[in-house]
């Protein structure tokens, strides 16, 4: 019998299948490094689309920071203004209100009673005056009691000068409170 060495034909099959499976495992390998390569560069690309997106909002905010901050000062000066037009209001209202108190103080002094000073604190206005007798500074406080721009009079201070004389004189010192235009205006919506 004639013996047929088989192995040259094995040993050939065998680096085929070797040939063949390194192929396989290169397309593999080249195919896994191009999936992971496009997966890198697709969540790089999404990286720096959301990176963009931030930037733009963080823009965004920072104006909108700095239109809250103006709108913040804009409303401070507005309330600034508002109370600058309080107080001028409260002055016209008063620039008035002093004339009408003026005028109704000159018409309900009873003859005999002279005003030497006056001071305004507030609204308190403080009236120094000479009368020819007790019964003159009585009459001026029931004028004053129903007037319309000064009320409440109270009286501090009331001194006779000379007691042996016949021409009796009393220095006096009042208190009224001058009713201004805004407290006329609650009065009458009450």
């Amino acid at each position: 019998m004639k013996r047929i060495n088989l192995l040259p034909w094995r040993e050939e099959r065998r680096k085929q299948k070797q040939r063949r499976f390194a192929l396989f495992a290169a397309a593999w390998t080249a195919s896994a490094a191009i999936i992971v390569l496009s997966g890198y560069f697709y969540v790089g690309e999404l990286i720096s689309a959301q990176q963009n997106r931030n930037a733009f909002l963080q823009n965004k905010i920072t104006e909108l920071d700095r239109s809250i901050a103006s709108i913040k000062e804009l409303k401070k000066e507005k309330k600034r203004l508002m109370s600058r037009m309080e107080v001028i209001s409260e002055l016209q209202s008063s620039r008035i209100g002093i004339v009408h108190m003026l005028d109704e103080l000159a018409r309900l002094v009873p003859a005999g009673v002279y005003f030497t000073a006056m001071k305004q604190r507030g609204s308190v206005l403080e009236i120094e005056g000479v009368a020819q007798s007790n019964a003159s500074v009585s009459d001026l406080m029931r004028h004053l009691d129903s007037a319309d721009w000064v009320g409440d009079p109270r009286l501090e201070v009331i001194e006779s000068k000379d007691k042996r004389s016949t021409a009796r004189s009393s220095r006096f010192v009042l208190r009224v409170n001058h009713v201004t235009a805004h407290d006329e205006n609650k009065v009458e919506a009450g």
